[in-house]
């Protein structure tokens, strides 16, 4: 399967394309010359490449039929099924129906929820809302973990510097390597993660950057805090995303789980990226401490920096067991479409290690983006920052995939500007 459906340039006003995906109509950013009847992929609201028409055409006779298949599924599962609740759950979600926006109060209510019942009309009415929003398109990224070494120190990381553990970097050529099956795989987006690891100089990253920019693909980078002019300069190389959380939006539980590091230098850096036109993905980790009233101001704060994508998931303790509940993760999936209802909102690599089917959960609870680990089998079991997590073969992970994807009714449109 391809993770991308080509769309049929229809307009071009200044640097945005509009883009037919069989009537549907989507903005993306332009990033090269193109004309109105040229056929391109897009990703995360960025063309990243045209190609042949015929090419085009062949993709198209497949999706032609599942495209339409798809969005009827997807129209079905998304329907609120059953009204049953509090008098004050249903006033909060009419507000959310109303398009009116809730207080801290409301979404601290909604956070302790425990009733199932009551949990699952939030739930389908986040996913609702992402319907009527997104309608039932869902992006796939893939993830290269290409090294677990770091300067920092976290508490909460499985690879922080002083652990004991086996560390490896790969190569420039190993994960450019990487990245090329990834794309014969289908994938549209690739995602280049590591620790905090300056091994990883100015030049190295360009290069990595400069050839996989070559294989027409989206590139993001996490690489964590780096200086504005190397993120600037791998800008100009080619890459065009970041994800970089913010972790927590209470300063003194910063400071206590990541030491020698600075909150308002990564905020920063965050609003920097921004001006520098990077897609943002950007968010908190959940299980580290934070009181409800954190979980709220982490939510509101994510908005705040206004990020093309939210991503957040669970605290993975070394030992494998998570101390955090799946229903709080599904919780705040569903309360950043209430407050947010035009975001991308990602199902982490992490959500799964909670259960077998948590990522089918997460996005049935009002998330339309998810990521697929391609790093190879010799490193991704050293790179153990979510301990517990399924190691699958990647071409299986593929399919399982796809399988999840069609039964929801989700196909790989881009999610558009």
């Amino acid at each position: 399967m391809c993770y991308a459906i080509p769309g049929k340039i229809i307009e071009i006003k200044k640097n945005v394309a509009v883009l037919d995906y069989f009537g549907e109509k989507r903005n993306v950013l332009l990033d090269q010359d193109v004309k109105v009847g040229d056929y391109a992929y897009a990703q995360g609201g960025v063309l990243i490449n045209v190609i042949e028409k015929a090419e085009a055409e062949r993709v198209l006779i497949f999706w032609k039929e599942k495209f339409f298949e798809l969005k009827e599924i997807d129209e079905k599962t998304s329907k609120v099924q059953e009204i049953n609740a509090s008098t004050k759950v249903l006033e909060i979600l009419e507000k959310v129906n109303l398009s009116k926006e809730l207080t801290k109060e409301d979404m601290m209510f909604l956070l302790k929820v425990e009733d199932s019942r009551e949990l699952k009309l939030i739930y389908e009415t986040a996913n609702n809302v992402r319907q009527k929003e997104h309608d039932n398109a869902c992006c796939v990224h893939g993830i290269i973990e290409f090294s677990n070494y770091c300067k920092n120190d976290c508490s909460y990381c499985g690879i922080r510097k002083s652990r004991n553990i086996q560390r490896y970097r790969m190569s420039v050529k190993e994960i450019v390597e990487v990245a090329k099956k990834a794309v014969s795989l289908g994938f549209k987006a690739l995602v280049l993660q590591s620790g905090e690891d300056y091994w990883y100089d100015e030049e190295k990253l360009i290069e990595i950057v400069k050839k996989i920019r070559k294989l027409n693909v989206l590139i993001f980078l996490s690489i964590g805090v780096r200086e504005k002019r190397i993120y600037e300069k791998l800008y100009q190389a080619g890459a065009r995303g970041v994800l970089l959380r913010f972790e927590t939006s209470d300063r003194e539980l910063f400071e206590r789980e990541r030491p020698k590091t600075n909150f308002n230098k990564r905020i920063s850096l965050i609003r920097d990226l921004k001006e520098m036109k990077y897609i943002i993905a950007t968010g908190f980790l959940v299980g580290i401490g934070e009181s409800e009233e954190n979980i709220v101001n982490n939510i509101l704060l994510t908005k705040e920096l206004e990020p093309d994508m939210y991503s957040f998931g669970p605290f993975i303790p070394s030992g494998g067991s998570s101390k955090v509940e799946k229903d709080l993760i599904f919780k705040i999936i569903a309360l950043s479409r209430f407050i947010d209802k035009k975001s991308k909102i990602l199902v982490t690599s992490a959500l799964e290690t909670l259960d077998s089917n948590a990522r089918k959960e997460g996005l049935m609870a009002g998330a339309n983006s998810l990521m697929l680990n391609v790093t190879p089998k010799k490193y991704k079991e050293l790179y153990n920052l979510y301990p517990g997590r399924k190691d699958e073969e990647v071409i299986k992970a593929v399919d399982e995939t796809v399988d999840l994807l069609y039964s929801i009714g989700r196909a790989p449109t881009d999610l558009g500007i």
